[in-house]
């Protein structure tokens, strides 16, 4: 008798879903794949992203792994009904039926399945509240880049750093050592993905062979390939750190003033650096060239509440910056107001408790 299994198509659908987010935009990354290893599992691969689902369902054990392309199985079942789908496997390949409809894959199954790694639990986090502070750090970046998971003084931070900019998630999260670069681009698969399981907790972990870091939610595990840090970049993550931990707030805007000023000014001349004046009550933006010039003023609150003194209140302070980079992170901020923050030469935007936080320095 040939192995056969039911899914509910609305279980399913989410499943594939899910895999569609995961895998990127690499056609040939578009793959599930099925086998047996301890029930039945279903697995899928960006090439670094790769997720595993146990899905319980009853089926007789069977050896090998089945592929089915992910965009086929979703026009196959993209207007089903919430009934069940029958899978049928043999030597030859896979069928799938629904209703009156039955798709063939004459594909044999691979004689290997995917390996799991095992992993050492690091910590809990909230699964909205860390994959929100991961959008925010990853912000605007090439896709060859890396984000850096990093623990100090028992907390977990993420940070990136590119094109005199870097940004940072303060997880307030306790956490076992962990100090690993991730690849960006499956970074942002990873928080698509993991946004569609509407799990309120996860465990994160680390690889026994620490070239893995794993995210676990009840029936599903997800992990990412990562390297260690090499000692300078360990170095110049501490000193990012550090600068974070140095900044003091001066200022409070409310954020969709900021936000509509910063985007206007980014989108009538996204090559040319925004010059930005922040006075007690004010703060100006302006676009210059040889031929060009471009001026706003908003008005702003004064901020008494903040603890600063009155040489810091009555202060003006400048900073010449790339509109695309601090617009994408107001996008990713939900607080009302917005905090600048200011150490030395270096300024900073954030909300109230710093744990989100986007350093911008100079470009001219």
């Amino acid at each position: 008798m040939l192995p056969e299994f039911f899914i509910h198509s609305t279980k399913f659908s989410k499943l594939l879903e899910f895999c569609n987010k995961l895998t990127g935009s690499e056609k040939n990354r578009k793959v599930l794949y099925l086998f047996y290893n301890d029930g039945l599992k279903m697995y899928a691969s960006d090439g670094c992203l790769e997720a595993t689902f146990k899905l319980n369902q009853e089926v007789e054990a069977f050896l090998g792994t089945y592929a089915l392309s992910i965009k086929t199985l979703k026009l196959f079942i993209e207007e089903a009904e919430d009934q069940p789908i029958e899978f049928t496997l043999s030597k030859e390949g896979i069928r799938v039926r629904q209703k009156t409809e039955i798709l063939s894959v004459n594909n044999s199954p691979s004689k290997t399945i995917p390996q799991q790694s095992l992993f050492g639990i690091l910590g809990e986090f909230q699964t909205n509240a860390f994959l929100a502070g991961l959008d925010f750090s990853t912000v605007h970046m090439p896709e060859n880049e890396d984000c850096y998971l990093f623990v100090f003084e028992g907390i977990l931070y993420v940070l990136t750093v590119y094109d005199k900019v870097f940004s940072l998630y303060n997880t307030q999260r306790k956490c076992k050592n962990l100090e690993v670069a991730v690849p960006y681009q499956s970074i942002r698969h990873l928080i698509k993905a993991l946004r569609l399981l509407k799990t309120e907790q996860f465990r994160l972990g680390q690889s026994v062979s620490q070239d893995r870091i794993g995210f676990q939610t009840t029936g599903n595990l997800t992990s990412i390939c990562s390297r260690s840090l090499e000692t300078k970049e360990g170095e110049r993550l501490l000193k990012l750190i550090h600068l974070y931990d140095h900044f003091q707030p001066v200022h409070q805007i409310n954020r969709e003033i900021l936000k509509r000023s910063v985007t206007k000014a980014e989108r009538i001349s996204p090559s040319l650096p925004i010059k930005m004046t922040l006075e007690p009550d004010k703060i100006i933006f302006e676009l210059k060239s040889s031929a060009f010039f471009y001026s706003c003023v908003d008005e702003i609150d004064s901020c008494n509440h903040l603890p600063v003194d009155q040489k810091q209140r009555d202060a003006q302070y400048r900073l010449m910056f790339y509109g695309k980079y601090l617009k994408s992170a107001l996008s990713r901020m939900t607080t009302n107001e917005i905090t600048i923050y200011k150490y030395e030469n270096f300024m900073a935007f954030g909300d109230s408790t710093k744990n989100k936080l986007i350093c911008l320095t100079d470009v001219v």
